[in-house]
Order: structure tokens, then sequence, then C-alpha cells
């Protein structure tokens, strides 16, 4: 059971040796040579053997799909890694695409973190201003004692302090969104 949930390819996949579709396809998606021996543990679990040239040969036509700088931009923006799996003849121009889709997708993650940043202080913000409120509405009422409204009113300064802090590293974190957001 556990063999077949990380199985490359089925039984009738197996039993139906279209060798030169799984290596074009294989080439396709840029998996390395080494998928070959992954489809050949699968499918000698169905006593089914590869044909390991016509595969090699057609994974590497799909390679002349997958190696093109749009391919590159596509798999770098999308975070994916490369695998080093591009003919010569082709890398240099697959990796200038690669190279700008990673620069797209490592500013996409910065914009992310910083939304998320800006976020993370705007609610600490509404919690201090609840806390703020609450304080407050504490010293106000007259059973509370002298000395009890004097702690309250020092909490009072320092959550005023603290919201201060809070505005002051919310503005940082919007620059720093505006800036990735930019990018």
């Amino acid at each position: 059971v556990l063999q077949s949930g990380c199985a490359t390819m089925t039984q009738s996949e197996c039993l139906s040796g279209n060798w030169a579709r799984v290596g074009y396809d294989d080439g396709v998606a840029g998996y390395p040579p080494s998928r070959l021996g992954d489809h050949e543990r699968a499918c000698a679990a169905h006593g089914v053997g590869v044909d390991a040239r016509t595969y090699m040969d057609a994974r590497e036509r799909g390679l002349d799909v997958y190696c093109t700088p749009h391919r590159g931009f596509t798999v770098g923006s999308n975070g994916h890694n490369y695998a080093g799996v591009c003919p010569y003849d082709l890398e240099r121009d697959f990796l200038a695409g690669y190279t700008d889709g990673r620069y797209v997708y490592d500013a996409r993650q910065l914009a992310d973190q910083a939304r998320s940043d800006v976020s993370s202080v705007e609610y600490r913000i509404r919690k201090l201003q609840k806390d703020i409120d609450k304080t407050r509405d504490r010293i106000g009422k007259s059973d509370v004692a002298e000395k009890d409204r004097e702690t309250l009113r020092n909490e009072l300064r320092r959550l005023r302090d603290d919201l201060r802090r809070a505005e002051d590293d919310l503005l940082r974190a919007e620059r720093r969104q505006h800036m990735a957001e930019r990018d």
C-alpha cells in the first residue's frame, strides 16, 4: 500500500509501455534523469520493465520544450527550484528567464511578509487601544481606591507609550510594504 502511494506510474501506465510519451512528459516537466529510476521501481512492482533508451531520447525532446526562457521564468516565479536538467546550449537562456522569475518570486515573498507585518502591528494597536479604554474605564469607577487608581494611571501611561511605539512601528512597516510592493 505504501509503495503504491509513492509510485510515479500506475499498473496500467506501466503495462501500456508508452516510454516515449512518459519520457517526453518528464522532459517537458523538467524532471532529472533519476526520474527513470522512480519509474523502474514503480513498474517493477507490477512485473514490468522499462525501455530506458526510448525514455531518455524522448525526455531529451521534452527538455527542448522545458528549457526556454519563458519556462525558466515560470519555474522561477512560482518558487520552484531548477534541477540543472537543461542541455548546455539551452541552459543559458533558460537561466536568464529563471533568474528574472526568481526575482519576481522573491519580491512577492517580501511583499507578502510586509503585508503580514502591517497586519500584525495593526492588530497590536487595536489591542492596545482596547486595553487603554478598559484601563481608563476602571480609573473612572468610583469604587476604586486611590492607591489602585495611581497603579492604573501608571498602567495607562505604559499602555499609551506602547501605543506610540506601535504606531511608529506601523509607519515603518507600511513604508517597507510600499517599497516591497513597488519592487
